[in-house]
């Protein structure tokens, strides 16, 4: 019951990141009665294009062999001599066995590679306690994968069972009728209906093969789906916990914030709006760079701006550290939306902000002079 509840909670489709886990553990939809038929398909093939030259090379090989058999009682061979001559005689027939096996495994590892792609996955074979757990062991039996399996045994079998059969009895009245003849003719009928009967049951496997394919696929995508609950955490672990990522920027607002405040004395005026906003504003006319060395004089730079309080915060320091306060609102506002921490001024504003630096060197002449 509990199970049952579980799966219904399952109600989203699993996330690429789950998927991938799952692979890594070796749960991949693999349908082996796909590997099966597939093989099967190509015996039968391989048996109708090269079953006959199959078949004589092993007859010779073997009609070979009894040959050397019988030799050996005539002359006197070392064991050295009585292998090189069996391996002589069965080469042939070997040879033509291992042309029909080698492509048989090609098709198979093409096949099963081809549902689920190669990888390797060390977690697939590492020991795991639950595989040896009675409980679950039995809750595996219990399964609904295991009912399907089956009951798609017992399908195979009777499908199988009822294809031969109506094969075969559709050729009986062929087959009575051989009864008279020669042995050889009589071989070669019985033959060809025992082929129909073959490729009418490989027909059958692959019917099967493709519906427990279908369902392989099913059945994971129905275990790897995830509850809502799953999801948020899997969220949380790829982007980060929202409080601590909140937490971090929070802290970088408040590092940023005291950069900027620091600089603030350094600035050469402050534009402000008188309650609202304050953008401070540094230019070194004489051209020094951070290392004091002089070079050509660039546009005035925004080190310092902000709102309501901290644009108060902003002008306090300024007068601290008495930098100049010029009080202009479109400037201000201006400024504040077309600039961020660390910009030159846009070209556009370079008439205004002119003007105000003119002002700042004039009253700041008579200090000078001083």
């Amino acid at each position: 019951m509990a199970e049952h509840e579980e799966a219904e909670d399952k109600v989203l489709e699993a996330s690429p990141r789950r998927r991938q886990e799952a692979r890594d553990r070796g749960q991949v939809a693999l349908s082996t009665e796909l590997v099966v038929a597939l093989l099967m398909a190509g015996w039968v093939s391989a048996l109708a294009v090269a079953g006959g030259p199959l078949a004589a090379s092993l007859a010779g090989g073997i009609a070979r062999t009894s040959e050397t058999l019988g030799s050996f009682a005539l002359v006197d061979l070392t064991p050295q001599d009585a292998v090189a001559e069996i391996t002589a005689a069965g080469l042939p027939a070997a040879r033509a066995l291992m042309f029909l096996v080698l492509p048989m495994l090609a098709l198979g590892l093409l096949v099963s590679y081809g549902q689920i792609g190669f990888a390797i996955t060390p977690k697939a074979v590492a020991p795991d306690a639950s595989k040896v757990s009675l409980a679950q062991g039995w809750k595996r039996v219990a399964s609904l994968r295991s009912l399907v399996r089956t009951g798609l045994g017992v399908a195979k079998v009777a499908l199988i069972g009822t294809t031969v059969v109506a094969v075969a009895m559709g050729q009986i009245g062929g087959i009575a009728v051989l009864s008279e003849s020669d042995v050889g003719p009589a071989l070669l009928a019985t033959g060809h209906v025992a082929l129909k009967a073959v490729i009418a049951a490989v027909v059958a496997m692959l019917a099967l093969a493709g519906a427990d394919f279908a369902y392989q696929r099913w059945q994971l995508s129905r275990d790897l789906r995830m509850t809502k609950e799953e999801a948020r955490q899997e969220h949380k672990q790829d982007e980060g916990d929202p409080h601590i990522k909140g937490r971090i920027r929070r802290l970088q607002r408040e590092i940023a914030a005291r950069r900027m405040m620091a600089d603030v004395p350094k600035a050469t005026v402050i534009v402000t709006n008188p309650t609202h906003y304050a953008v401070a504003l540094r230019y070194d006319r004489d051209g020094h760079d951070e290392r004091g060395r002089k070079v050509q004089a660039a546009a005035p730079r925004v080190v310092a701006k902000g709102v309501d309080l901290i644009a108060q915060r902003i002008k306090e320091i300024g007068r601290e550290a008495q930098v100049p306060l010029y009080e202009d609102v479109p400037l201000a506002r201006a400024l504040h939306a077309r600039c961020e921490i660390g910009d030159e001024i846009p070209a556009e504003l370079f008439t205004a902000v002119a003007e105000v630096l003119a002002y700042v060197y004039r009253i700041q002449e008579p200090q000078r002079s001083a």
